[in-house]
């Protein structure tokens, strides 16, 4: 059986052009403080050896990343 964070990792890589689209209407500073939020998140997964959090944070991080280079596009 799969767990949770996994199950959200698949639907966040199954969903990632939808959730771009939608980050790329919010402000830069918010989209800013979501990017540091998850790089805070994925250190303590990765120092705590959860290696499913830390790979679904990166997604997370990534897809933000994408959002936020892409908003003026």
């Amino acid at each position: 059986m799969k767990n949770n964070t996994k199950i959200k990792r698949e639907y966040a890589l199954k969903n990632n052009e939808s959730y771009i689209e939608q980050m790329k209407a919010m402000d830069d500073k918010k989209l800013s403080k979501h990017i540091d939020l998850f790089r805070e998140q994925m250190e303590k997964a990765y120092n705590q050896g959860n290696v499913d959090a830390y790979e679904l944070l990166y997604e997370y991080e990534k897809q933000t990343i994408i959002a936020r280079a892409n908003k003026n596009n």
